[in-house]
Parts: C-alpha cells; sequence; structure tokens
C-alpha cells in the first residue's frame, strides 16, 4: 500500500494523487461499461416487441363468399330491355344488345339447319329440345320499308309434316347449307306520344340469309324417296321473338331471291355481313361443335331416285299434312 498512499506530518495516511486519479478512471469505466450492458439488455428487449418472429399459420384461409363474388347478369329475356342500333349507318335491320340475345335465336336456326340435313322435322326438335316445332305457318309478314314503314310481303313455310325428311346437298352428297345473321328490327313504332304495334305477337323479328349452294335436293316420307336437282340460291327467312328466350321461324321471303354464282364470295360476304350484327355464321360444323349433331346419312344411291311417280306420291301427302294441321 505504500505505492498508493503516503504518511502526512500529522501521522495520517493519505492516497496518493495518481491513485485518486486512477480511482476515478477506474469507476468512470465501470460506469459506462454497466450502462452499455443495460442498453444492450433495452435494445433487445425492444426488437423482441417490435419484430417478433411470425408463427406460420397452418389453418386453411376463409375462401370469399359466393355473395362476395362477381355473378354474370342473366341475359334479358324481355324485348323491351334490348338496345336496337345501327351497325355503322342508319338502316332498318339493327343490332341487337346484349348479344346473348341471339343465342335464343341460334337454337331455333340450329333446327332449321338440322332439318336441311336429313332430320325429320320431331327428330329435330326432339334433339334440341323444343316443346313444339319452333315455326309458324303463315302467309304474310310485316317488315319495314325503306321509309320505316311497315309493309306486308309473301312468305312461305316448309312442310310441317313431323315424319318428313330432306337432304340439300352438292354433286358428292356433302352438306351445303349455311345462314347467317342480316339484323333485326322492333315490329312497332313510336308516333307522338303513342305507340302503333304492327307485328302481332312477335315484338322483334330477325332476318336471316340461307345460303343453299346445293345442287340437288333428297326428299324421304316414310318409304318414298325422290331426289331432284336444285339451282344454288340465297334465300331470306324471317325468325320472330316470342318471349323468353324463344323464337320461330315465320317463313321464307318469296322475294327476294337470287341464285349463287360464286360460292367463295357468298361465303365471306356472310361472314362479313354477320360479324358486322355481332354475330356469326351457322352452318353443319357449327350445328355438330354445339350440338353434335351432323349430317344424317343419305340413302344408298340417293342420285338414283327420280321416279316422278314417287314424287308425286310424296307431294300429295305433305299437302295434306298441311290441310289437317291446325
Amino acid at each position: 500500500m505504500d505505492g498508493l498512499t503516503f504518511t502526512d506530518l500529522a501521522g495520517h495516511r493519505r492516497p496518493r494523487q495518481y491513485a485518486i486519479v486512477a480511482g476515478i478512471i477506474l469507476f468512470i469505466a465501470l460506469t459506462l461499461g454497466g450502462a452499455s450492458w443495460v442498453n444492450q439488455l433495452l435494445l433487445k428487449y425492444s426488437m423482441k416487441e417490435t419484430f417478433a418472429p411470425v408463427t406460420e399459420n397452418t389453418q386453411t384461409p376463409l375462401l370469399p363468399t359466393e355473395t362476395a363474388q362477381a355473378t354474370a347478369l342473366p341475359c334479358p329475356v324481355l324485348s323491351e330491355q334490348w338496345s336496337l342500333s345501327d351497325p355503322v349507318i342508319k338502316q332498318n335491320y339493327k343490332v341487337i344488345q346484349p348479344a346473348c340475345v341471339y343465342d335464343g335465336l341460334a337454337h331455333t336456326v340450329a333446327w332449321a339447319l338440322a332439318v336441311r340435313n336429313g332430320y325429320s322435322r320431331e327428330q329435330a326438335r326432339q334433339l334440341l329440345g323444343f316443346s313444339e316445332l319452333p315455326m309458324r305457318q303463315m302467309d304474310h309478314v310485316a317488315i319495314p320499308d325503306s321509309a320505316d314503314q311497315p309493309q306486308d310481303v309473301a312468305v312461305s313455310f316448309i312442310p310441317p309434316t313431323l315424319d318428313f325428311v330432306e337432304w340439300r346437298v352438292n354433286d358428292q352428297g356433302k352438306p351445303a347449307v349455311a345462314y347467317g345473321l342480316r339484323g333485326c328490327f322492333r315490329t312497332s313504332n313510336v308516333v307522338g306520344n303513342k305507340v302503333e304495334i304492327w307485328g302481332g305477337e312477335y315484338p322483334v323479328i330477325c332476318v336471316v340469309v340461307e345460303d343453299a349452294a346445293n345442287t340437288h335436293i333428297v326428299y324421304r316420307l316414310g318409304e318414298h324417296i325422290f331426289t331432284n336437282e336444285a339451282v344454288p340460291t340465297r334465300s331470306f327467312l324471317l325468325f320472330g321473338y316470342v318471349g323468353d328466350g324463344y323464337w320461330v321461324w315465320l317463313g321464307t321471303q318469296d322475294n327476294p331471291k337470287m341464285n349463287i354464282e360464286d360460292f367463295a364470295e357468298t361465303d365471306n360476304e356472310r361472314l362479313t355481313v354477320a360479324l358486322l350484327f355481332d354475330s356469326k355464321p351457322w352452318d353443319l360444323a357449327w350445328l355438330q361443335s354445339r350440338y353434335g349433331m351432323s349430317q344424317q346419312p343419305l340413302p344408298d344411291g340417293w342420285q338414283n331416285f327420280n321416279d316422278p311417280m314417287e314424287q308425286q306420291i310424296i307431294l300429295d301427302e305433305l299437302i295434306n299434312g298441311i290441310m289437317v294441321t291446325p
């Protein structure tokens, strides 16, 4: 201890000066070390509270409820809710929006296409799920003229005989009929503050072109078969809306009818116009894709059924069937 202390004149021991300085320095060092240790503890505690590890959630996440999911709106079946507008320029025949309305029309066109490809009227009705033949026997239908005024046009209808069968084919026996939309119109006019209805029970009518590029028509009724030659022809069919998404074939306009000269040009024009009216052509490929219905097999030797007596028997039975149909 003599190196750290000394004895004063009074005989008391006193710490030497450098010992005092060293003690002060040691005290300061211990104080700082203790403060640092405390700060580290506080920092660790703070980090533990702020950045607590996330435990893995093994529970199955809740799926959104059906009410939260977006659902597609149903297609409106009330024709008053449809919008009919000009496709490009103002004209009598309009585009229907929403385009889902055309699904019901296409369903009836499918029936017309099926009966042109070897299905009987009744067979096509059953396969396509109609409760009755989707057609009407009418002589005239009112359509708008160039001044947007109704005018009666003569129409013809196909024989409604349930078991009557026909094929529209080319020289090779291949199907040769296709359809395309030409537009639709309302069968009423607004005059002043009044609505004049001139379309009867059909609030909307659509015009559909039938391109029958066939060169032969094969008819069969029971055991009777007859094959007739045909000229490729474009005709215009009228379909009326009944309601609840249901359309019926009102007949084929007697005029105009046009001979088909260029098949490729006709096909391109049918596609272009159908797209213009927010639709697409309907042909046998579409019928097979949409409803799984292909052309029915032709009778063996179908080209050779040309007995005029057979033709007359078929015609007589069809006429009798029309006369007894209510």
